[in-house]
């Protein structure tokens, strides 16, 4: 059973990839380029373009848990392998520019951008075309006349990131089932680390299902007929190691000895922590080897998207001389991200022995669709 939680999570890798950015080459381009813009721009940008993506991997978390309103008997199990897909609403495919109150970035003509007017650029699920293009500017003092005023230069351009074209966010997954007394079900996911590549990850979840009909008598007389409330909670671990954002030739005049040196800038990475937790109220109906279920959901999510390292960023020096140079920025993406919602879900199971196959639909902000398959004695 281990190995087979490690190969699934080895497919759960590229997933990661995709959530950081559309590619690791896309990541690198688009971190470096929004970091340019200094700290307090560069989380702004960062979380109007990726948070889509946080709040549909959480929901995406939260699903396939269970597959029908019945806990399994004492001592049965099973083994399941699914994939849940969560997509984005159309309001979360683009972000408006003139919302976000930036402030070292401005319009490809320099000027600063009016919230009265939309300036509209793709989050991740946005579309596969480039944004506007931006200007960056940098706040500088110099002497005139024996006084010292304050200025604003231009000190480069970029474009806002494209999106990737996809609405929707896979998510593959491996849970193990059992059984226990009293009508109680527990759940396990569990990932040993896993690296491939510049991704590592690991992820553990629990969840617990009860039976609530053997406590309402009415309910307890439909046979065929179940009814459980359920419980969940999943954490994920990554990161990407693979961020390269050195020192730009037409900034390498301003910078020391010792930025200048090719292992300066080494050591750059995006973590990703995600805490996914879901509550569920099921109910379901078994027609021979069929199980139709249905039931309301509750799905609270919270990711941590950290980029962490040494960035070179172009500014100017305070003091006299007040001249140009390369500050270093530690550490200057730190989010976190929340997200909740609730949803309706319905889903259908076909048992054959100890073969099962199911697929279910969850309406909501951010829907999610999941198809598995199980093995067990169940």
């Amino acid at each position: 059973m281990k190995k087979c939680l490690r190969r699934i999570s080895f497919l759960a890798m590229p997933v990661l990839g995709f959530f950081l950015a559309a590619t690791p080459a896309q990541a690198q381009d688009e971190v470096g380029e929004f970091i340019r813009s200094g700290k307090e721009d560069a989380n702004k940008l960062v979380r109007a373009y990726i948070e889509p993506a946080s709040k549909a991997f959480g929901h995406g978390l939260n699903g396939g848990w269970f597959n029908s309103g019945k806990a399994m008997k004492l001592g049965r199990f099973d083994v399941r392998v699914f994939a849940t897909a969560a997509f984005a609403p159309d309001e979360d495919k683009s972000f408006d520019l003139s919302k976000l109150g930036l402030t070292t970035v401005r319009d490809a003509n320099g000027r600063k951008f009016d919230p009265n007017t939309p300036v509209l650029t793709p989050t991740i699920f946005g579309a596969d075309e480039e944004g506007p293009e931006l200007t960056l500017y940098a706040k500088g003092r110099r002497t005139v006349g024996g006084q010292v005023i304050e200025f604003e230069e231009e000190v480069g351009s970029i474009n806002a990131p494209q999106g990737t074209g996809y609405s929707f966010l896979p998510v593959p997954m491996a849970q193990v089932s059992l059984g226990l007394i009293k009508d109680t079900e527990i759940a396990v996911r569990y990932s040993p680390k896993v690296k491939q590549d510049d991704f590592e990850g690991q992820l553990w979840g629990v969840g617990v299902k009860h039976g609530i009909k053997q406590w309402i008598p009415v309910i307890s007389m439909i046979p065929g007929f179940d009814i459980t409330v359920f419980g969940g909670y999943t954490k994920l671990k990554s990161s990407y190691a693979g961020i390269d954002v050195p020192l730009s030739e037409e900034d390498r005049p301003y910078a020391t000895a010792q930025q200048r040196e090719a292992s300066y800038y080494a050591g750059q990475a995006l973590t990703l922590n995600t805490k996914a937790w879901t509550a569920s109220l099921v109910a379901s109906k078994t027609f021979s080897v069929i199980t139709g279920y249905a039931g309301i959901r509750y799905s609270n999510v919270e990711t941590d998207l950290n980029v962490e390292g040494r960035y070179p960023v172009i500014a100017y020096r305070t003091t006299a001389p007040f001249n140009k140079y390369v500050e270093d920025i530690t550490d200057p993406v730190l989010l976190n991200m929340k997200d909740t919602q609730w949803g309706v879900t319905g889903g259908l199971r076909l048992k054959l022995a100890f073969f099962s196959l199911y697929g279910e639909y969850t309406l909501a902000k951010y829907p999610t669709a999941t198809a598995g398959i199980g093995l067990g004695f169940n």
